[in-house]
């Protein structure tokens, strides 16, 4: 590729329609997730910034029903965390990250804009605390001096909000030069 070609990722439209769609999924039906629509989301996330460009954020897959179930018990249980037939685990190694949380919420927003643009849902579901992170870490492996501040649970959505409205935007939240 040269200079003057685009890259094949900035082609295309406006991001802003993934954006007003993008919305919480809580019920996904039980199709798996293709392999290649995964990489697509893992793409996105290796793609978000980090600080310093530190690229400190690695992501965990897992379509075992066993462990999805144990991931739903390891945090607050919602059943939808355990009925997802994929979820992904954002992990930022704090050995080379200056801004792991940051990072992390980057990717995860990277994440869930590219699974609404392929017709996926998602939802982000919070590791509220130390014991949940524990839990988490024991669970898959991470290493200690790795973070997660959340799980994906990931599929086709049964159900799915509406899109956002223009009727949402406050124009009375922007605020000129000073507060």
């Amino acid at each position: 590729m040269t200079e003057k070609e685009p890259s094949r990722y900035t082609e295309g439209a406006m991001i802003l329609p993934a954006i007003v769609a993008r919305r919480a999924c809580r019920s996904f039906k039980p199709d798996a997730v293709p392999p290649q629509l995964i990489e697509e989301l893992i793409k996105a996330a290796q793609f978000a910034p980090t600080a310093h460009n530190r690229r400190s954020v690695e992501c965990i897959v897992v379509t075992d029903q066993k462990t999805k179930q144990a991931i739903h018990d390891a945090l607050v249980p919602q059943d939808f965390v355990a009925q997802a037939p994929v979820i992904i685990v954002p992990v930022s190694d704090t050995k080379i990250a200056s801004k792991p949380r940051e990072d992390l919420s980057l990717a995860t927003e990277n994440i869930w804009l590219q699974a609404t643009h392929l017709q996926l849902g998602c939802v982000w579901k919070h590791v509220h605390d130390e014991k949940e992170l524990q839990k988490i870490r024991s669970l898959l492996n991470i290493p200690e001096h790795c973070l997660v501040i959340n799980v994906i649970p990931i599929g086709f959505p049964a159900e799915m909000p509406p899109p956002h409205t223009d009727a949402e935007f406050d124009t009375k939240r922007i605020h000129n030069e000073q507060w």
